[in-house]
């Protein structure tokens, strides 16, 4: 996990992408997701999203989504500024990149708040449109955000 997380600081595109599906490949359980986000991989994947090829901001947006499963991972990926580029991630990329990117902001709202910087951001009519011209897998997901964003439950 190291070396991963020092390629996807120093690698070269392909080199950050190749280590953010990597990651990825390893968020598959709790404890692991908490071993990348101590080796600081968090930062360095918003980073990801926020220039790289539309390729790594879809995986990147892809290993955030399995990176949420409670609540201060949550506040840390909004603390870290992933919210605004996981909408326009949402708004103008790659198929792969809309529905990761869809997946991504459906993990964060879980409470009311998160759900309100959501729509704030103009995630809502964005979700729309995946809805409307999406493969069958990015309808569902942009349906099931759809729902969380206005349940107030």
């Amino acid at each position: 996990l190291p070396l991963l997380v020092a390629l996807l600081r120093a690698g070269t595109e392909e080199g950050k992408t190749n280590a953010a599906d990597a990651i990825g490949t390893l968020a598959t359980d709790a404890p692991t997701r908490a071993l990348i986000l101590e080796a600081g991989a968090l930062p360095l994947l918003v980073a990801l999203l926020r220039a790289s090829t539309e390729q790594g901001k879809a995986i990147a947006a892809g290993v955030i989504y399995l990176l949420v499963n409670d609540a201060p991972t949550r506040t840390l990926i909004l603390e870290a500024g992933a919210l605004p580029l996981l909408v326009a991630l949402l708004r103008a990329g790659t198929e792969e990149g809309k529905t990761n990117a869809a997946d991504a902001i459906g993990t964060l709202a879980t409470d009311a708040p998160t759900r309100a910087l959501i729509l704030e951001a103009g995630a809502l009519p964005l979700l729309v449109a995946l809805l409307r011209a999406s493969t069958e897998q990015g309808k569902a997901i942009a349906a099931g955000v759809i729902y969380l964003l206005v349940n107030d439950a």
